[in-house]
């Protein structure tokens, strides 16, 4: 029995964080004509992955998260702000891949670069058979069409408040019943880290 084995999850692959971004923009494709800015795309990403941090668990949407395997119970929910800052920082990275691979392209749309899924990134995003890309899609399409109207101050407010571990009542804060009220995070997202 090997015990030194590396612990190795699927947000640390490449290829996995390339796949959930074509998805992720092929989601936005559906509602945003000229992309979606850096930013919000990071948002999108971020929250799609754990939507139980924007949706109520008693919300209509929150059946068919479940269905398609998401639970709001999971303990990755209380430590939500620090993912969220690691994944935040491969986003322009991976962006890029999808860039020069020929699945993403950037266009200035009123003084602001917006990331778009291209015919080709489209073409293999439907490609993806695993059960996680469908989850992943159903909870994208989910997310996409209720913060798509936020402006972006309106999003990083809202986010913040999503990942505090007391904010609103969400699957963070039911979870301080068993883990402990712990320090309260203390994150800027306006400022780069190592700043």
């Amino acid at each position: 029995m090997q015990t030194h084995r590396p612990v190795i999850m699927p947000e640390d692959e490449v290829q996995f964080r390339l796949a959930q971004l074509l998805l992720l923009l092929d989601a936005v494709a559906d509602h945003e004509l000229h992309g979606a800015s850096l930013e919000r795309i990071g948002y999108y990403d971020f929250l799609s992955a754990n939507p139980f941090l924007v949706v109520p668990s008693d919300d209509r949407d929150a059946g068919r998260l479940r269905l398609a395997g998401f639970d709001p119970q999971v303990l990755a929910y209380a430590s939500s702000s620090q993912r969220f800052t690691s994944r935040r920082e491969r986003i322009q990275h991976d962006l890029s891949l999808l860039v020069a691979y020929g699945c993403c392209q950037v266009s200035n749309h009123e003084k602001a670069l917006g990331y778009a899924i291209t015919d080709a990134g489209r073409t293999l995003s439907t490609r993806f058979t695993a059960t996680y890309a469908t989850a992943f899609s159903t909870a994208a399409g989910i997310v996409v069409r209720r913060l798509r109207r936020l402006s972006d101050k309106a999003l990083r407010e809202q986010t913040v408040q999503w990942l505090r571990p007391a904010g609103h009542n969400g699957p963070a804060a039911a979870l301080l019943g068993v883990l402990g009220a712990g320090p309260e995070p203390s994150f800027d997202f306006d400022t780069p880290r190592g700043e």
